[in-house]
């Protein structure tokens, strides 16, 4: 087994994350990766992996209500990337929404320039974020806290139904995809690492 596969391993075991603490390992291989999207940007355009090829990438996936983990994370990737002066430009942050009913192209534009103006923000429909949560071989969902108190899952067509006034909790993974300019997994950074180990980890994949 390779590094890199060995550490998304490690990594996938840590359970999925609903911006709370780590959840139990779970028992798991891991297949080849998808690392290919069609999704629409913060201006509203229409882009695939492709726009992004050539530059090293980081791949996050998150939604701007986060309370803590994709602040967090977000932070200490622009203070690693502040850190880098010239060579930040070689990279780009792909902040990947999961949440389309709340993250609008502007809202995800607000979000995301508060943080660094390599971090850029997609997001797309429910079938599209499947498609490219599958390819990474993460998840996500939503959870709705019902009249006895107890949250449930959210189904996809409940979710695509719902009231602005609904309120729903996203979870997501927490790790950040770190992709080369060839769109192959080269690294992958936990949750909670902080900018001058994230500064030398994308210093060690730059050419």
């Amino acid at each position: 087994m390779s590094l890199i596969r060995l550490t998304l391993l490690l990594v996938f075991l840590a359970g999925l994350l609903a911006c709370q603490p780590d959840q139990p390992d779970q028992p798991a291989t891991v297949p080849d990766m998808d690392l290919t999207f069609e999704l629409v940007d913060e201006t509203g355009r229409g882009v695939t992996h492709a726009d992004y090829e050539g530059q090293l990438r980081l791949v996050f996936f998150g939604f701007t209500s986060c309370p803590d983990i994709c602040p967090i994370t977000l932070s200490n990737v622009a203070a690693a990337l502040q850190s880098m002066g010239d060579l930040a430009e070689q990279i780009t942050v792909l902040f990947v929404s999961i949440d389309p009913h709340r993250d609008s192209p502007e809202r995800l534009e607000q979000y995301t320039q508060a943080f660094h103006p390599s971090v850029v923000g997609l997001t797309g429909s429910y079938e599209q974020l499947e498609k490219v949560t599958k390819g990474f071989r993460t998840t996500f969902g939503f959870t709705l806290r019902d009249g006895s108190g107890q949250d449930r899952p959210l189904s996809r067509e409940e979710y695509e139904t719902l009231a602005d006034s609904v309120h729903y909790l996203p979870f997501h993974s927490s790790q950040v995809y770190v992709i080369s300019a060839g769109n192959e997994l080269v690294d992958i950074i936990g949750y909670g690492a902080k900018p001058d180990k994230i500064a030398a980890t994308l210093r060690s994949h730059l050419r």
